[in-house]
């Protein structure tokens, strides 16, 4: 492609770039660098080699954004996403074609092994490279950017019509151009485009709406899809989800991510009933901000009880780890009877439910680093339901299709029996798991029997009796229910692995975890009352630590968990408040040093986009026409006498009286220009009215081809002249 665009529209394309990925101010300094050009006199005579430091400084550019991007937390698997900063990498690059004096750019420019030099090539034979003029390529770029930056289907659309429709305008108006058939072929093209992209999005809602969020690391906190029922084996991942190193205390088995009250096929969900005096909002959650009356500069601590607990100056417990800044409600992993946190970011709201699930709303940055304390008694989760029908107690009920199977469990178990307490089922129930049961992440397929089917949790407890921990979780749950204990379900990690060289706790994605809070009620000795308190319980068997777990050991393993620690330990670095302006400082310091050498060097090799006459050469009207001329055969080549350049115009006409007109109107142009005697002022007029004459005629002439013969910058006088001749 060799024309360059019209003008103002890689301009607009910017701007519209910048709006939708919000960058409105740097989209609009882009576009005016570009469209400076057409108003601006400064050119640069750029050869082949400033072409490939422009696109050196392009690639520069690029690795600065994605070291920028790791910076701030872009894990490997998203690196593609950068893409939509393209038209800021390929900014230095299409600079340098608009402000260069060359049309197009050599391709080899863009290449490492083509650009040897010709001499060098055996049998020293020289071989032009092809050339390339990169406007159009480059606001193809900028549509595609706005295309992984768009929230906004309608408008985008809309956007990327009008700029693709002037693109094809400006370059297809010369070539045949037919405007009815050209328009409707259009609209055909972008109607089927509407339907096509509508009918892609309705495809891919319906193949990924049914998908489950799956645990670990994007946890939701008011809903768990399990993998109860699917088949297959279930994969776990050796990454590392979060770290904890524990400062004093005790460390804890478990660390709960969320819980939930209400199961219904395969999924676990946190249901509310708002009473009119009650503390949560409609979703279930209260805020706990930062309290305002602490002294500027002092520490972030967020409690959960309702007066400020005495807390140790070093936390117990220290967790580190990777969460999701798209997603606007992050939980954390906490252990059992947490009192406080402490060093998240200042601006984000921590919001507790009557669960007991903390989640961190709007975080400023994916890496985060807190502090913990833990107390004696949980302060976060509210006792059990009182609703007095079990069908509507969101901490008893049961979902109709599993009552028939658990129901026969309970009896075979004895669970049913009023005389028993609430931990002598537990031991019958952990007996039943451990002495009749199997842990396994691989699910077979079960037998066909329309006349006796069963739901996934009876199927799980009466014929297969093997499953993993969320079937453990669910089956614990639910059979508890049965037999009118109060339990919720829980989701998690299992602490097992340390890590003795750092002496800190490792959560993989293999250690994530499910089990239950089951309501305990005991009497109290001092008092005589029975009081009650929720208690973790876990009845998976003990071999789903070492079940399935690939083994971390070997070198890949170890060399992956070392570049995640150090990136994550370097993003914890670099948001600590005492260290973000040494970094801003230091990455202005190096753009600045960078631009202003560029700046410097460009603006010592600069030319001035004018045609230098000889001082006190007369200007005579036939260099009015040149501008009108340029839009028929293209502009004047740098060196090019006005009439030789004037005569290319013969090739556009056969009328004779126009030949005539242009060659008289030449030699009186050459007369008053070059006659070192004064010109008599009966020529000047003569010359002024021919170039009235040929105005209009100039302006009629049908425009040049960019690819004929005669539209080359070495196209001989010869030419012209002879075609003169010829119609005399």
């Amino acid at each position: 492609m060799s024309t360059p665009p019209p003008k103002l529209l890689a301009g607009t394309a910017l701007i519209f770039w910048g709006v939708l990925t919000g960058n409105t101010t740097v989209g609009l300094l882009a576009a005016v660098l570009l469209e400076a050009r057409s108003w601006l006199p400064l050119r640069w005579d750029f050869k082949r080699e400033s072409y490939v430091r422009a696109w050196q400084i392009s690639i520069l550019c690029g690795a600065l954004i994605a070291l920028l991007a790791w910076m701030n937390g872009m894990k490997a698997g998203k690196i593609h996403t950068l893409f939509v900063w393209a038209p800021l990498i390929m900014l230095p690059l299409e600079l340098a074609q608009r402000y260069g004096t060359a049309k197009k750019i050599p391709l080899n420019t863009f290449a490492i092994f083509s650009r040897k030099d010709p001499a060098h090539h055996p049998g020293g034979h020289t071989t032009p490279p092809r050339t390339l003029n990169t406007g159009y390529p480059y606001i193809a770029t900028v549509i595609l950017a706005t295309a992984m930056a768009s929230r906004n289907e309608l408008h985008h659309f809309a956007a990327l019509a009008i700029i693709t429709t002037s693109c094809l305008y400006a370059h297809m108006r010369h070539r045949g151009f037919r405007p009815w058939a050209w328009a409707t072929a259009l609209l055909l093209v972008i109607t089927l485009s509407w339907f096509g992209q509508w009918g892609m999005f309705k495809l891919y809602n319906y193949l990924t709406g049914t998908s489950g969020s799956g645990s670990g690391r994007h946890t939701a906190a008011n809903e768990s899809v399990t993998s109860i029922g699917r088949l297959g084996r279930l994969k776990l991942s050796p990454k590392i989800f979060w770290r904890m190193h524990v400062n004093h205390g005790n460390t804890p088995h478990l660390l709960r991510t969320a819980t939930y009250n209400q199961y219904s096929r395969a999924r676990w969900s946190h249901e509310f009933n708002k009473s009119p005096n009650s503390r949560f909002d409609d979703a279930g959650y209260r805020t706990f901000s930062r309290d305002d009356t602490a002294p500027e500069g002092s520490r972030d601590i967020r409690w959960f009880t309702t007066s400020p607990p005495l807390l140790t100056q070093t936390a117990p417990i220290t967790l580190t780890g990777e969460i999701d800044t798209k997603v606007t409600e992050n939980p954390l992993p906490l252990p059992h009877f947490f009192l406080a946190v402490a060093d998240l970011d200042a601006g984000a709201d921590i919001e507790c439910n009557a669960l007991g699930t903390v989640r961190m709303a709007n975080p400023d940055y994916n890496v985060i680093q807190y502090a913990v304390w833990q107390g004696d008694t949980s302060s976060t989760e509210d006792p059990p339901d009182t609703e007095p029908d079990k069908k509507n107690n969101l901490d008893l009920s049961v979902p109709p299709p599993e009552r028939k199977a658990l129901q026969r469990i309970c009896t075979q178990l004895g669970l049913d029996d009023p005389t028993l307490s609430t931990r002598a089922k537990i031991r019958k129930l952990r007996h039943f798991f451990n002495t009749k049961f199997q842990y396994t992440t691989h699910l077979r397929t079960p037998p066909t029997d329309h006349k006796h089917r069963s739901t996934a949790v009876g199927h799980f407890l009466e014929h297969t009796r093997a499953g993993h921990c969320e079937y453990f979780a669910t089956a614990t749950a639910l059979l508890l229910r049965t037999a009118n204990i109060p339990t919720r379900y829980c989701v998690g990690f299992s602490v097992s692995e340390h890590d003795r060289d750092r002496d800190e706790w490792i959560m993989r994605g293999q250690h994530a975890h499910a089990w239950c809070r089951v309501w305990i009620e005991e009497p109290n000795h001092p008092s005589g009352k029975t009081t009650g308190h929720w208690e973790d319980l876990d009845l998976t068997p003990a071999a789903w630590e070492t079940a399935d777990i690939a083994d971390n050991s070997h070198w890949q393993q170890r060399l992956t968990d070392r570049w995640q620690r150090f990136r994550e330990d370097f993003l914890i670095w670099r948001t600590r408040e005492a260290n973000k302006t040494k970094v801003y400082t230091a990455t202005a310091a190096i753009l600045t040093l960078l631009t202003l050498w560029i700046t410097l060097r460009l603006w010592h090799s600069r030319q001035r986009r004018t045609h230098h006459r000889p001082k006190n050469t007369p200007v005579t009207p036939l260099h009015k026409l040149e501008k009108l001329a340029a839009k028929k055969i293209g502009p004047r080549p740098a060196g090019t006498p006005l009439c030789t350049w004037l005569h290319r115009l013969l090739l556009l006409t056969d009328d004779p009286h126009t030949h005539h007109l242009l060659h008289t109107a030449t030699t009186l142009h050459s007369q008053i220009r070059f006659d070192p005697h004064p010109t008599p002022t009966q020529q000047q007029t003569h010359l002024k009215t021919l170039c009235t004459t040929l105005k209009p005629i100039i302006k009629n002439l049908p425009n040049a081809r960019p690819s004929s013969p005669f539209f080359r910058p070495n196209l001989s006088t010869e030419t012209t002249t002879t075609r003169f001749h010829r119609t005399h």
